[in-house]
């Protein structure tokens, strides 16, 4: 209704108030005129408190969001590095139970774990979702080779313990210290002062060498400690002992994966490729039975387990004819070594049957109690002969003496009879024995520090190695230094308390990840295969110690 304005003047003119008749007009067409008037009268605050209100509880929503997308992701990166953890840690179970297990060694290892085994020791696969194939998890075994003189190559393999020096068991088997000393001077950047510290950190006494330093020097120092005087722990221990420094022990690899320390490419790996204080051996064969230790009291009880092995019965009946009756020493030419200066007559010899040897050996037996003479080493039955008693008919009526030549001084049958005895036959009697350096594997800086050898020796050695058949008897018991290194009789006897064939420790690292990329772990063991019972005796995570990172996994893997 529109009212002009005549109409409110003629109202007006009729004593009707103007306010009055916009009120009329107001609530003719339906408008509260007392809200009208309120509205128009209050501010409009409340529709900016509401908006800032809003904006707030956006915020506090998207950073309550972000919060919990970030707490996602920190949840999964954590699951993540844990299932790639229990990788790692699973490839070092993996790897115990191939090393243990005779057959796995031979078959699948093909005898000698330290060679490249990629089929065995890379990408092993540990779970498997075909929903979701980025989430597999995997290991890898890894190691760094070192291939010459500072040249080094990545391999998927494990680390040999018993090819290097064993600190612990040279002076456990000398206990001046003069073959360990002498075995540390062949150790790159070695110097006699540091090895004569080494030494007197090992040794029983507190005497210090030339250039030794025992618990009189560290007790001098800021932070004072007494010398070990007694085998490492672990070979970390070192860096406490005089003149030993991370460089020279781990070299620009300290963290030990394979990788410059200064993220550059040269790499030098120090002492840790040459010196351990892990090892184990026990005194059995390669079947796993205690060898037949000859030097007991029952000779007859020796005789027929020598008879029941694989030596054969001309080989039992000559060590037992030898600590019945003793045995003569024979030069290059078969003649017996004179002792002493008396001149004699020389005696006519008949060579006895193996019928003659047996007859004479079982009827001894049967009349004595002894223990008879003690047997060294077997290596002394080279170039031997024995006597038996009486004498038999020579020509012209003179009487002869009968003797039997070791089967041992024909080089054929030496290179057959050998690998044998050295595997069946103990002359000490013990389960556990000080652990051996394993040759086949050791580097030829350890090599040359064994007792006696030259360089030729060691240049020898390493040449014909790679020649000799894994898992033959030649092979684990070292038998090929004389058959095929040609070490004199007397060269192998020097060295033969320091040398086998075989390994019961390894060093293994394990890299654990997932395909689809994300958190690598690495750990490191020390396992003892432990006659098929294996055990980890030592553990160690080393995932904190990749910078720069050294074994990626492959890259066919992360995509």
């Amino acid at each position: 209704m529109i009212l002009h304005n005549r109409g409110v003047r003629s109202f007006a003119s009729h004593g009707v108030h103007p306010r009055g008749l916009r009120r009329v007009s107001l609530a003719f067409t339906g408008v509260n005129p007392v809200a009208r008037e309120g509205y128009r009268e209050r501010p409009g605050y409340v529709l900016i408190a509401v908006l800032v209100v809003i904006v707030v509880l956006s915020l506090a929503a998207y950073r309550f969001t972000d919060s919990m997308s970030a707490e996602h992701r920190a949840a999964v990166r954590v699951s993540d590095a844990a299932q790639a953890r229990a990788a790692a840690a699973s490839g070092i179970h993996y790897t115990a139970a191939l090393l243990a297990d005779p057959d796995a060694f031979t078959n699948y290892l093909g005898g000698n774990p330290t060679l490249d085994n990629a089929e065995m020791f890379g990408a092993v696969p540990v779970r498997v979702d075909p929903n979701n194939p980025g989430r597999n998890a995997s290991f890898r075994i890894v190691a760094v080779a070192m291939t010459g003189s500072g040249v080094y190559e990545q391999r998927a393999a494990v680390i040999d313990e018993g090819a290097k020096l064993n600190i612990n068991a040279l002076i456990a088997q000398d206990k001046t210290g003069e073959v360990l000393y002498n075995a540390l001077l062949k150790i790159p950047d070695m110097s006699p002062d540091t090895a004569d510290a080494i030494v007197d950190w090992v040794d029983a006494d507190d005497t210090p060498r030339i250039n030794g330093a025992e618990s009189t020097t560290y007790q001098s120092l800021n932070n004072p400690y007494r010398c070990k005087n007694g085998p490492l722990n672990s070979i970390e221990e070192l860096l406490l002992v005089k003149g030993v420094t991370p460089q020279l022990l781990f070299g620009t690899d300290q963290n030990q994966n394979g990788a410059g320390d200064d993220g550059g490419s040269s790499l030098s790996r120090g002492w840790s490729d040459y010196l351990t204080v892990y090892g184990r051996e026990v005194g059995t064969d390669s079947t796993g039975q205690l060898k037949v230790y000859i030097n007991g009291d029952d000779v007859a009880a020796i005789y027929a387990a020598l008879q029941g092995s694989e030596v054969g019965s001309e080989v039992a009946a000559y060590i037992t004819a030898v600590k019945l009756f003793g045995s003569t020493k024979l030069d290059a030419n078969g003649n017996p070594i004179q002792k002493g200066k008396g001149k004699g007559g020389q005696q006519k010899v008949e060579v006895a049957t193996l019928d003659a040897l047996t007859s004479a050996v079982e009827t001894k037996l049967a009349s004595t109690t002894s223990s008879g003479r003690a047997i060294n080493s077997v290596i002394d039955l080279v170039n031997t002969r024995v006597t038996l008693p009486g004498t038999a008919g020579g020509g012209g009526g003179q009487s002869a003496t009968l003797v039997y030549n070791s089967p041992l001084n024909d080089p054929t049958r030496l290179r057959e009879l050998l690998p044998v005895l050295l595997d069946r036959v103990a002359t000490k009697e013990a389960v556990e024995v000080v652990p051996r350096l394993n040759v086949n594997a050791a580097p030829r800086e350890v090599i040359l520090g064994l007792p006696g050898l030259t360089d030729a020796d060691a240049d020898a050695i390493v040449g014909a190695r790679d020649g000799v058949v894994p898992g033959t008897a030649e092979y684990a018991t070292g038998a090929w230094l004389v058959t095929a290194a040609n070490l004199t009789p007397e060269k192998f006897k020097a060295i033969e308390k320091y040398v086998t064939g075989r390994s019961m420790v390894y060093r293994v690292q394990s890299i654990g990840y997932l395909a689809g990329g994300g958190p690598v772990a690495r750990v490191e063991a020390v396992i003892d295969t432990n006659l098929g019972a294996p055990r980890v005796i030592y553990f160690r995570d080393l995932g904190d110690l990749d910078a720069p990172r050294g074994f990626q996994p492959p890259v066919a893997q992360q995509q």
